[in-house]
């Protein structure tokens, strides 16, 4: 009916009609605002049928669109990461390669006795015990099997030294990624920041180093306070279970 009504009109009022019929769109789809400016300059040119059934899209558009869009950040979530991932690809991990291969070289020429002998005499007192000893297990031996370094060690010693060394495995990351290889996604997402705000000039150029520095010794003072803390905390329990170490 509505298109034997419209074809006895001349096309003057029928671009008119659909011209009222944009207006009125617009004003019930707030959100579909630019497609609807485009139909509506767009009304001299199309039927009253083809107008109602791009308005329908529009509408349908709309009420997805939300939808749309979390889609879109979410799939942007990961492509980002994969972007992080090929730059690792290119970047640190041949650097990683490297590294593990020189210092797997040094330990061998060093000569395990003398890397344990050393070992035996940096487990005498708790300042080298959760210190020294932990640095040197992570760096020759590397995660896991820095944990080895304990047999050296009294009975009542071996859980403060675990603790200790397994909190070192990732603040040298920085300068020694070959410690723990596997884990160095924990300094590598602090990285890619510093090197962006490096480049805009937020921060001075060089900073990730000077980080990375600040980083291995602030954790050198961590694992020594955790050492002589779990030592304590292992002998009061020990104490009271009646158990001898």
């Amino acid at each position: 009916m509505l298109a034997d009504y419209g074809s006895q009109m001349n096309p003057h009022d029928v671009g008119a009609m659909l011209g009222d019929a944009a207006i009125h769109g617009k004003l019930a789809l707030k959100g579909a605002s630019d497609k609807l400016v485009i139909l509506a300059q767009a009304g001299g040119d199309i039927s009253v049928e083809q107008f109602k059934e791009k308005l329908n899209t529009v509408t349908q558009e709309e009420q997805l669109g939300w939808l749309a869009s979390i889609g879109k950040y979410f799939i942007g979530i990961f492509q980002k990461g994969g972007e992080v991932f090929a730059g690792f690809v290119t970047g640190i991990i041949p650097t990683l390669v490297v590294l593990m291969t020189a210092f797997y070289a040094i330990t061998e020429l060093v000569g395990e006795e003398r890397v344990h002998g050393v070992a035996r005499g940096a487990g005498r007192i708790a300042l080298t015990r959760y210190t020294v000893l932990p640095l040197l297990s992570v760096f020759f031996l590397t995660n896991p099997m820095a944990y080895t370094f304990g047999s050296f060690l009294e009975e009542k010693h071996k859980p403060a030294f675990y603790d200790a060394a397994v909190s070192y495995v990732h603040p040298p990351l920085g300068l020694f990624p070959h410690i723990n290889p596997g884990e160095y996604f924990v300094w590598g997402g602090v990285l890619v920041a510093l090197l962006e705000l490096e480049k805009n000039g937020t921060v001075p150029a060089g900073y990730h180093i000077q980080m990375a520095i600040w980083y291995a010794l602030v954790g050198l003072v961590v694992i020594l306070l955790k050492g002589i803390l779990t030592e304590r905390i292992t002998m009061i329990m020990a104490r009271r279970q009646g158990v001898e170490l």
